[in-house]
């Protein structure tokens, strides 16, 4: 059983290769652009606050539609890595 369990880590080495490249290039994409980000949710948000103050309701919902986009990119970025983690966790314990 232990022969088995070698012979599985060291075929499963490149996948944990390759979800540690994965991780670490939408770690390195998020940093990269996080200033970038951040402004532009408080571009949307300023948008947003200024077409409900002037009651144009369609320019409110594109802006709104725009930050939940941001958001979900973000938010799928966080859950892409901690899957990562969580698989390589997973080999790492064969």
């Amino acid at each position: 059983m232990f022969i088995l369990r070698k012979i599985l880590k060291l075929i499963l080495l490149p996948i944990s290769l390759l979800l540690f490249l994965i991780k670490w290039a939408i770690e390195l994409a998020v940093r990269m652009t996080s200033a970038l980000v951040g402004l532009l949710i408080l571009i949307v948000g300023a948008g947003a606050v200024y077409y409900l103050c002037t009651q144009r309701w369609t320019e409110l919902f594109l802006t709104v539609v725009i930050g939940v986009g941001i958001i979900a990119v973000l938010f799928a970025s966080v859950i892409v890595q901690e899957t990562c983690d969580s698989l390589r966790a997973k080999i790492k314990e064969l």
